[in-house]
Formats: structure tokens, C-alpha cells, sequence
């Protein structure tokens, strides 16, 4: 027989759900009193009853509240600190083979960062002709004056947005930019701390534009020679051995250093499809070609093509080929006569190099020993005295000072105009263009650089009969100018 219940067990029981009961209605009164507060808020403003505020949403902490100054204090601010003043993901040594990636990088944690964004950003700036334009991709577009001018706004004191969140972008930006940079690089950005730190502030942006200057020899000469590069596309295509992302990463690296200079190419498209038809696939080679004739009938079906779209295009044509395994080798036929081209290009450079002026040889009367013939050349003693010399030489010092940044490299010295020589490195009567010094150079660059062209090719063009007769025709010319 089961035993009777324990009456205290029924008790406790009974007292635990009606305090259950009783919290309840407790917390329904308060939810119904919080609540005839809001709307009572509401009515006083002479607004909408005020509901509880919905998140923010933003991609990032960075972007959030982008015009309010950052509160180091809280566990947000300090962890927001943290994470956009770390180096990026690729440490740089201020060398332009790096250039393309740190741009892209450094771009990618601006923008994360929220110092491109509101009235606070640190990124956007107008040049001296009142331009807006963008530093991280077109910083060859500003002065630095026009720039430092510009950064005083937050980071002088007094200035308009002084001790707001444009000074904290600014100082989480130097920070980025040290820590990005490889140790030796970063020893001769402080070497220079002259050139973009003032009154003992690093100016972010100024200290950006100084980084891309030592990258990529801000110099006229130096946008030639990238002009240049970008015309001998095919060649890249040979030394990368067809390999697609190489070249379109050789490409970049030097259109986007010429883009940041805010100069650009106008037939850049064309040196980009050049270098695609030497590709040494011959399946991949002939998608190419119809493709550029789709482009020049300006088919709708292929549609107006940008540098961009192109390389978009071709690199997902490229990607699928290697997957399905399609992407070979060239025929015998093209790749023989990629090569035939690349060799001849390097023969008409050792022409033009070894080929000395013809001189009156029949009115040269001295020997190989350089006297008169049959006697020795007689020798004249500089008599002038070291005094003068010494003299000279201090007036003539100047000639060696190159121009500062933002100088002219023209002026006017008495009654002669000196032009800075970038080959030369001092100021000369000629312009840097017209430097014999810098033409050979150039031509010295371009057959070294055909050369290694075709010593990189597979290619076994000793073997065919074509390329004897054409290196032998090439030859009996070279003894023709002679």
C-alpha cells in the first residue's frame, strides 16, 4: 500500500509558482511603464513615440561613425587602434616590383579603416589647379606644398579640424605605412623624416607620396622609360614564358606607376593586345586574335573593352585553359618566329651600338699611337695656374646640384640656358631627351633585354635553315657598314 504524501513537499511547491506568478506580473508592469514613458518622451518632442535604436550597420569597425573621434578608453576604441595601425599583409621594401600589391593593400585597409570616407578622410585632396584628386592612385597629381597645405587643416594647431577624427586618421596612417615597410626601408624613410615630418608630426599623406617618389624615380626621364617598357609587351610575354599572370603583373606594375604620375598611354591597349599575340599557346594565341578582331570591327558582341575589361577577360580565359589542361606550348612554326623577331630586334641594336661614324679616312694622317704619322703627337702643358682652377671649379659647383622637388629643370645662368640632365646628373646645355649618353643607354637596355628574351626561349633555332639564311643576310650587312 503506497504511503501518503508529504504535506510540506505540496507547500513549497505551491509557494515557489506563486512567486513565479508574482515575478511575472512584476515584469510586465515594468515593461508597460518603460514603455507609457517612451511614448510620454515621444509626445514632448512632438515626434513618433521613441522605440529602442536599431544597430548601426557597417563592413567594418573602421567605417562606423566615420566623422566622430574615436574613443581610446573603450575596449572598442582600443581594439579598432590595434588592428589598423598593423603592417599589411605584405612587408614592402619601397622597390617599384613591390609597387602594384602595396597600393592594393594599403588601399584595401584605407578604405576598411574609414580614412577615405566623411569630411575626416586623409585620402582626397585637390591639386593646385583646385583637381580633386585620389593620393593612393594618382599621387603623382599633387605637389607636396599643395599637400602639406592641405594636411595643416588637422594637424596643425588651430586648424579647422585639429584634434578631431582626421588627426587620428592621420596618426593610424603613419603608423600602417612604418610598419609595412622592410627594415632597410624603413631606415632610410626615417633618414628622411625631414621630407614629411613638420613641427615633430608625421604628415600621413605626405609621408605616402614621399614612399612612391622613392619607388619610382619621379623624373621625366623615368616616365619615358616606362612609356618604353610598355611598348616591348611581346617580349615580356617571352621572358615570362607565356606564363599569363607574370605578364599581366609586369604590365600593371608599370602602367600603374605612370597612372600615378597622372600621365598615361594613350595606345596602352594596344601595347596590352601586342604582348598577348605572342603568347606561345597556339590554341590560346588564335582566341586572342579573334577577339582583337571582334575589338577593331567594333562588334557588339565583344562590346567596347577597357585595360581593365581585358584583362579580366583574358585572365578567366587563361584560368580555364590551365584547368582543362588546354594551355601548351606553340607550334614550331610561331614559336620560330617569335624568337626570329626577338633575335632580330637584338642584332639591329648590336648594329647600331657597334657601328662607329665614318670618319675622312684618307685626310687622317695619325697613327695608331695618336701622334702625327711617323713622329709622336707633341704633348701642351696646362700652364694655368691652380689658383684659377681652384676658382673655377666653385663657380662651376653649382652645375652638380640637382633641382629640388617641384623645381624647374630649366634656368638661365648669364647668357646661357642649362638644362637638368638626368644621365649626366649635372646642368648641361642639351635636355634629357636629347642625351646622347641616355640614347645609348637606352639601346644598351633594349638588346639586353631582347637578349634575354631569346635566351630564355625554348626555342632551338640553330636547327632551322630559315634563321641561318636570315643571321647570315644580317651579318654581310654588319660587314656592309663597316
Amino acid at each position: 500500500m503506497a504511503e501518503n504524501p508529504n504535506p510540506d513537499v505540496f507547500q513549497d511547491a505551491q509557494e515557489q509558482v506563486d512567486a513565479i506568478a508574482q515575478l511575472t506580473q512584476l515584469v510586465i508592469q515594468q515593461t508597460n511603464t518603460v514603455n507609457a514613458l517612451l511614448a510620454a518622451l515621444g509626445n514632448a518632442q512632438g515626434g513618433a513615440p521613441v522605440t529602442a535604436s536599431a544597430s548601426t550597420f557597417a563592413l567594418t569597425p573602421g567605417k562606423v561613425g566615420v566623422e566622430a573621434v574615436i574613443d581610446y578608453s573603450t575596449k572598442h576604441g582600443s581594439s579598432v587602434y590595434k588592428e589598423y595601425k598593423a603592417a599589411l599583409p605584405t612587408v614592402w621594401d619601397l622597390k617599384g616590383k613591390g609597387l602594384v600589391v602595396f597600393i592594393q593593400e594599403f588601399l584595401t585597409r584605407a578604405q576598411d579603416a574609414g580614412w577615405t570616407q566623411g569630411s575626416m578622410q586623409v585620402t582626397k585632396f585637390n591639386n593646385a589647379d583646385g583637381t580633386p584628386i585620389d593620393l593612393i592612385t594618382e599621387y603623382g597629381k599633387i605637389d607636396v606644398d599643395t599637400l602639406k597645405a592641405q594636411c595643416d587643416v588637422f594637424l596643425l594647431p588651430g586648424g579647422a579640424n585639429f584634434q578631431t577624427r582626421a588627426t587620428q586618421n592621420n596618426k593610424l596612417m603613419a603608423e600602417c605605412l612604418l610598419s609595412s615597410v622592410t627594415a632597410s626601408a624603413k631606415q632610410a624613410l626615417i633618414a628622411d623624416r625631414g621630407q614629411y615630418t613638420f613641427d615633430g608630426t608625421i604628415y600621413a599623406p605626405v609621408l605616402f607620396k614621399h614612399m612612391m617618389k622613392i619607388a619610382t624615380l619621379d623624373n621625366k626621364a623615368t616616365s619615358k622609360w616606362l612609356r618604353d617598357q610598355l611598348k616591348q609587351m611581346p617580349a615580356v610575354m617571352l621572358e615570362v614564358k607565356g606564363n599569363i599572370d607574370d605578364f599581366f603583373n609586369t604590365f600593371d606594375k608599370w602602367h600603374t606607376q605612370l597612372i600615378g604620375r597622372g600621365e598615361d598611354l594613350d595606345d596602352a591597349l594596344d601595347c596590352l593586345w601586342d604582348g598577348l599575340k605572342a603568347a606561345p599557346c597556339e590554341k590560346f594565341s588564335k582566341w586572342i586574335q579573334d577577339k582583337y578582331d571582334l575589338h577593331i570591327e567594333d562588334d557588339p558582341t565583344w562590346g567596347p573593352i577597357t585595360v581593365e575589361e581585358l584583362t579580366k577577360r583574358v585572365k578567366a580565359k587563361y584560368n580555364l585553359m590551365v584547368t582543362n589542361k588546354e594551355y601548351g606550348s606553340a607550334s614550331k612554326e610561331q614559336a620560330e618566329i617569335i624568337a626570329l623577331r626577338a633575335q632580330i630586334d637584338a642584332l639591329k641594336g648590336d648594329l647600331k651600338l657597334s657601328v662607329a661614324p665614318k670618319g675622312n679616312s684618307k685626310g687622317d694622317k695619325k697613327d695608331k699611337k695618336g701622334g702625327e704619322k711617323g713622329g709622336k703627337e707633341k704633348k701642351t702643358k696646362n700652364t694655368k695656374a691652380k689658383g684659377d682652377k681652384q676658382r673655377q671649379k666653385q663657380e662651376e659647383s653649382w652645375k652638380k646640384t640637382p633641382p629640388k622637388d617641384g623645381e624647374p629643370t630649366t634656368k638661365t645662368v648669364g647668357d646661357h640656358t642649362f638644362n637638368w640632365c638626368v644621365h649626366h646628373m649635372a646642368w648641361v646645355w642639351h635636355k634629357s631627351e636629347n642625351c646622347d649618353l641616355g640614347k645609348k643607354r637606352a639601346a644598351e637596355q633594349n638588346h639586353v633585354s631582347y637578349a634575354a628574351a631569346v635566351n630564355s626561349s625554348p626555342i632551338e633555332t640553330g636547327t632551322s635553315s630559315n634563321f641561318r639564311a636570315l643571321m647570315s643576310t644580317l651579318a654581310q650587312a654588319a660587314l656592309d657598314e663597316e
